[in-house]
């Protein structure tokens, strides 16, 4: 079960929390339904997958233990992010929403969990993404980029299906109030005239409202080149000359600092890779980029998610004339969520690869011990691999553990029942463990005390007393 699993409750019959105006789109419901399946059947996600220029987000994919998990995540935040962000879009209470991200962005504390999250944000850019290196890259295909098709209805095309579904509600909604009126009296019938004038102007506003055309080349160039560096704060990190946003040198490691980041991420993802094919209203941009931000922060536990949904009401009130007009029976205006539900793929699909990315920059590996247990031994006797890694990354640690343990099976003298592969850190700490008996399937043994019991004691005090022999 994952940790989001409890925003199911809120989703039926294809809508949030029962408005039927907050449509769900069929992107989302499969995605919900298939996970990691949709993800890889993405036009998208098949062309990183399949040129050779996108090798190093398909490793960065192909090494995640549980992105399916992540995939479902991202889609039930995604439907909670949108619907905050409506909320705000439609809030009468704070009229400079971009003043309120920054005053919320203000108010969190950098503790240790933030300023964890935002050393990920800037290593995600420099060494899991490497987007200096990779943007140079992708601007040597970028026709082959722009002519890569969105899957399924375009954005416009969803508006009006959903638009012309909420007028014939309304129009239905409409029929009945006019029967029903000619039956009442007094307070009654004056409440169901104002609910009658609420619809007539929901429908008046939306026949009335043309959804403007966004479906075009893209006109926007996002230059690889900046005289500007990214640092991590709690390590020296090489300096990048080519960053892809301007960074400030030695960024604060805040909440607002790490949403910095990861909007310069999001904004190059999404420009230059997942609508490169299109064309968004430069107003409207950001609201998707900053969609991206919160969904991202909420699922690796930032307090800035909700900060950041803000920034991108902010922008889609500063494009409202743009949006469509979408009323629902309350009048609850749903323009916001009809928006970005209608880009919800590139906006997921942004979202996975950034926090993949983060997650890529735990701590790695150093010392590789590969535990290949004899078969049917009751004295706990094992054949044993080592190897030692440096200025690695998660995608060659996995790789070494494959070969460790394929080359144990090729050359043990006797047959093997179980193969554990266990790495530790620079500091002698579990960084990561695999079950690699099927090495062509290896599965991550997640968290320490897995860790321990997966070992067995004859094994870690094996690796404390650091003596060891091929066959012990």
């Amino acid at each position: 079960m994952g940790q989001f699993d409890y925003l199911r409750d809120q989703i039926s019959n294809n809508i949030w929390i029962d408005k039927e105006i907050l449509q769900i789109s069929e992107a989302v419901t499969t995605a919900l339904n298939e996970g990691q399946e949709w993800y890889f059947s993405l036009p998208h996600l098949q062309f990183i997958m399949a040129n050779p220029v996108m090798g190093g987000l398909r490793d960065l994919l192909t090494a995640s233990q549980d992105l399916g998990g992540t995939v479902v995540d991202c889609n039930l935040v995604f439907l909670e992010t949108v619907y905050g962000i409506n909320k705000a879009f439609n809030s009468k209470v704070h009229k400079d929403l971009a003043g309120k991200a920054q005053v919320e962005l203000a108010k969190l504390a950098a503790n240790n969990t933030e300023k964890a999250i935002y050393e990920a944000s800037v290593m995600a850019h420099n060494e899991a993404l490497n987007l200096p290196e990779l943007s140079v890259k992708v601007a040597t295909i970028e026709a082959e980029i722009a002519s890569i098709q969105q899957q399924g209805a375009t954005a416009t095309e969803q508006i009006e299906q959903w638009k012309n579904g909420a007028i014939t509600k309304l129009e239905e909604l409409k029929n009945e109030l006019l029967a029903l009126i000619e039956g009442l009296q007094g307070n009654p019938r004056s409440n169901a005239r104002a609910r009658l004038r609420k619809v007539e102007a929901g429908i008046a506003a939306m026949q009335t409202g043309n959804i403007p055309p966004i479906i075009a080349m893209n006109p926007y160039e996002i230059s690889s080149q900046f005289d500007l560096s990214i640092h991590s704060t709690f390590r020296k990190a090489p300096v990048v000359l080519n960053a892809i946003v301007p960074i400030a040198v030695g960024g604060a490691a805040t909440v607002a600092g790490a949403a910095t980041v990861l909007t310069g991420i999001a904004g190059w993802l999404l420009s230059s890779f997942f609508l490169k094919a299109v064309s968004i209203p430069a107003t409207l941009l950001p609201a998707l980029t900053n969609t991206v931000v919160s969904i991202v922060l909420k699922v690796v536990g930032s307090a800035g998610a909700n900060a950041t949904r803000y920034l991108a009401a902010s922008a889609l009130k500063a494009g409202q004339s743009l949006l469509p007009k979408l009323f629902g029976a309350t009048g609850m205006q749903a323009s916001g969520w009809a928006y970005l539900m209608a880009w919800a793929t590139p906006i997921i699909g942004a979202a996975v690869i950034i926090i993949q990315a983060m997650r890529n920059k735990t701590s790695l590996a150093e010392l590789l011990y590969v535990f290949a247990d004899i078969q049917g031994s009751t004295a706990g006797k094992f054949h044993l691999s080592q190897a030692y890694m440096q200025d690695t990354n998660k995608v060659e640690v996995l790789e070494q553990f494959k070969t460790s343990s394929r080359r144990l099976i090729q050359n043990a003298p006797l047959p093997i029942e179980r193969i554990i592969g266990v790495g530790l850190n620079n500091k002698k700490e579990y960084a990561v463990a695999y079950n690699l008996t099927n090495p062509d399937n290896p599965i991550q043994i997640l968290g320490e005390a897995a860790i321990v019991t997966a070992l067995g004691s004859d094994k870690i005090d094996k690796i404390e007393s650091g003596k060891f022999f091929f066959f012990d």
